[in-house]
């Protein structure tokens, strides 16, 4: 880890600053003491973690990696969302992505070969981190950083990124509210936050409902409507824009280890188009708050 950065890495606990003692890192002001060896483990005593949440996006890490993100039309989806995400901001200067999960979006950034100065990808789930570590470059040193962390008590100095990305990560936790001062908190003025949650719309609220009853789900698992995730959001940084996606392309082409329906449909070649529909119908004001997604950009001011 470069110094530039080392010299923003701080105590969850305390946000004092952090030096390397034995093999592990010392807090130099309550004296805490932090391990890892390929991915370091900055999770502090005062977290207050949802421990079955945190088994639950565990024990999903293989799935995740087996299924939603292995097979051709899921990942061609999911690499079409994150198309959407760089559009309404493209990742600038030091990025955190706020709830890395298996890595895909570090992979997706360094194969579009943006221009940024580095990468710090975060996640809670051991599970998750491990499976973005077996992505992150060979050779990459300091330019993909990853650690495991709690993002209601992000381990990083005040004003420390340009661009931050929460992807999917507000409805898994246990204070929503707490997630997103913390994204204000490490982000630098001027710089720009996209925020991407599920939105629970009449279509979607049924199947979600139902779906959260398989093992994907654990009991304090959340489902916002797009208001109250905007309020968030807009209780911490100023909302520039809002965008809605996932129409019919997100519940058969996305989620294949929740439900799959490739058995039903020929998905490898309805991909391009159910992908194509949905863009089109996020343009019609009628029906594009129906999304199954949305995103918000937001903006820290200046002053």
């Amino acid at each position: 880890m470069s110094s530039t950065l080392w010299e923003r890495v701080r105590c969850p606990d305390c946000l004092g600053t952090l030096a390397p003692e034995a093999g592990a890192w010392r807090c130099g002001a309550c004296a805490a003491r932090y391990g890892g060896a390929e991915v370091p483990c900055l999770i502090g005593a005062k977290s207050s973690l949802n421990a079955s949440e945190v088994a639950t996006q565990d024990s999903v890490s293989d799935l995740y990696e087996g299924v939603r993100y292995n097979r051709d039309y899921s990942r061609a989806y999911h690499r079409h969302t994150l198309d959407q995400l760089v559009s309404i901001a493209a990742p600038r200067g030091e990025v955190l992505d706020d709830g890395c999960g298996p890595g895909l979006f570090m992979e997706y950034l360094r194969d579009h070969a943006h221009r940024m100065d580095r990468y710090v990808g975060i996640d809670v789930s051991s599970g998750m981190i491990a499976k973005a570590s077996g992505r992150r470059a060979r050779g990459a040193g300091d330019r993909e950083v990853l650690l495991q962390a709690d993002s209601c008590r992000l381990p990083f100095a005040d004003a420390s990124f340009d661009t931050v990305f929460v992807r999917g990560l507000l409805h898994h936790l246990p204070d929503p509210g707490a997630g997103m001062r913390e994204v204000a908190r490490v982000l630098r003025p001027g710089g720009s936050a996209v925020v991407l949650e599920p939105n629970k719309t009449i279509i979607s609220a049924a199947p979600r409902f139902f779906a959260r009853k398989g093992k994907h789900f654990d009991e304090d698992h959340k489902n916002f409507r797009a208001r109250y995730i905007r309020d968030l959001v807009a209780a911490s940084l100023r909302v520039d824009a809002t965008h809605f996606y996932g129409y019919l392309a997100y519940p058969l082409l996305g989620y294949p280890d929740v439900a799959s329906f490739d058995k039903l449909l020929p998905l490898g070649k309805l991909a391009p188009a159910l992908m194509a529909i949905d863009d089109n119908l996020a343009r019609l004001p009628a029906v594009r708050s129906l999304g199954w997604g949305v995103i918000f950009l937001a903006t820290k001011p200046a002053s």
